[in-house]
């Protein structure tokens, strides 16, 4: 999970610092950048959690917030190019 949360940031960081890039690429990794952050840190608190219930339900939360946070990526990329 904490893979979806990076891969797709960092591609999409890496698309919108090309030089021949268009004027709002940058926007989508301003927006949905601190969603799938938030995402990756609940993801890794659960990892660390030392109950099990607790530790479900900050992986299901995370796994949650993570897809919105790609679901933002992806579809402001395509509203903006």
């Amino acid at each position: 999970m904490a893979f979806l949360a990076v891969a797709p940031l960092l591609m999409m960081t890496l698309l919108a610092t090309q030089p021949d890039a268009p004027d709002g690429a940058a926007v989508p990794v301003f927006i949905a950048g601190p969603v799938n952050l938030v995402g990756l840190g609940l993801v890794l608190r659960s990892m660390f959690a030392a109950d099990r219930e607790v530790s479900a339900r900050f992986l299901k939360i995370g796994a949650i917030v993570v897809l919105v946070g790609d679901l933002l990526l992806y579809g402001i990329r395509a509203l903006a190019t």
